[in-house]
């Protein structure tokens, strides 16, 4: 049973919140990753990055990132 109350849940995700810079940087790094399992193939770029954002989105939004 968790110990933190709602408040400081309520803080804890705040302080976890990423600029747009660090947002971008982390879809960067994401979207690297795709190609690379995907051979560096060509013509996949907006395919990976698109990808890339809608997985760190999703980590974002489960307070996973």
């Amino acid at each position: 049973m968790s110990t933190h109350t709602k408040s400081e849940s309520g803080k804890a995700k705040a302080d976890t919140q990423l600029t747009e810079e660090q947002r971008q940087h982390h879809i960067e790094v994401a979207a690297y990753y795709i190609a690379e399992s995907g051979g560096f193939n060509s013509g996949c770029d907006l395919e990976n990055w698109l990808a890339a954002e809608a997985e760190i989105d999703r980590l974002l939004a489960e307070g996973k990132l």
